[in-house]
């Protein structure tokens, strides 16, 4: 099991918070520009995916330095 300190908790609770303020400025410059549905969804999805894949990674680190 993995026991986050303190501060490893406040620091995923601000990436957090940085990916969903990137999700929301990414759809408001979408929307500014007019894009198509299509455009926007594509973006939205690497976006969405290149954030996933880091979360991962931080939450797979963790683990294995926590064995």
């Amino acid at each position: 099991m993995v026991v986050w300190s303190t501060t490893e908790i406040v620091v995923f609770f601000l990436v957090g918070l940085m990916v969903l303020f990137k999700l929301w400025s990414v759809w408001h410059v979408a929307n500014r520009s007019k894009a198509n549905r299509s455009g926007r969804l594509i973006f939205l999805g690497l976006i969405s995916t290149l954030t996933l894949f880091g979360v991962g990674a931080k939450a797979y680190i963790s683990y294995q330095m926590g064995i």
